[in-house]
This record gives structure tokens, C-alpha cells and sequence, in this order.
């Protein structure tokens, strides 16, 4: 994994099971009112689901931000593994929280 480098790169691990992703999406999730673990990728896209039938505002924040977090994270991991360097935590929940306070 080129974000935690502890393990294979798999597409459950790469956005859920990686200590740094699991950790963004803790945060998210703590963000958005939910204390809850972070659990595997079918399970969080069922999750998401069932916010994004629902037709209220905080089910269209919710699915924005699953959409803007697995996009950060992969442009992150991109950065990362053909550029060098590390990813910080803190730098991506506030760019994903930054872009959903843009939407409105």
C-alpha cells in the first residue's frame, strides 16, 4: 500500500483497512455525527445507500462526502506513490470538509 506501506494494495484495503484511510473516514464519520467503526468496502457502500435513497440533507452530505473522500484519497495514494512524499490526515478531512462547505 503506498499510504501505509504495511500491506498489499487491495481495493478494501486502500480505502478502508489502511490505518491512514480507515483513520480519515473515522474522522469523517465522527464529522458527520456517526460513531461507528470503519468497516469494509460492501459494507460501507451499503451504508451509504441507504443515506443516499433518502432524500434528506443529511443524506446527500453524507454520500458527497463517501464520493469526495474515496476521490482525495485515490488522487492522495496517486500523489503519493508517483511523486513521493506522505499523506496527512489532517490535510484531507479538511480538504474534504473545505469542498462540501463549497457545495453547500
Amino acid at each position: 500500500c503506498a499510504l501505509c506501506k504495511l500491506a498489499d494494495e487491495t481495493f478494501d484495503h486502500l480505502f478502508f483497512e489502511c490505518s491512514v484511510t480507515n483513520e480519515v473516514w473515522s474522522r469523517l464519520l465522527i464529522w458527520l455525527g456517526h460513531c461507528r467503526p470503519v468497516q469494509n468496502w460492501q459494507s460501507e457502500v451499503e451504508w451509504i445507500s441507504h443515506y443516499a435513497t433518502k432524500k434528506s440533507g443529511h443524506g446527500e452530505i453524507v454520500t458527497c462526502i463517501f464520493g469526495m473522500m474515496v476521490y482525495t484519497i485515490w488522487r492522495e495514494r496517486n500523489k503519493v506513490r508517483f511523486q513521493g512524499g506522505a499523506v496527512n490526515v489532517n490535510s484531507v478531512c479538511r480538504e474534504v470538509t473545505i469542498h462540501i462547505h463549497i457545495r453547500g
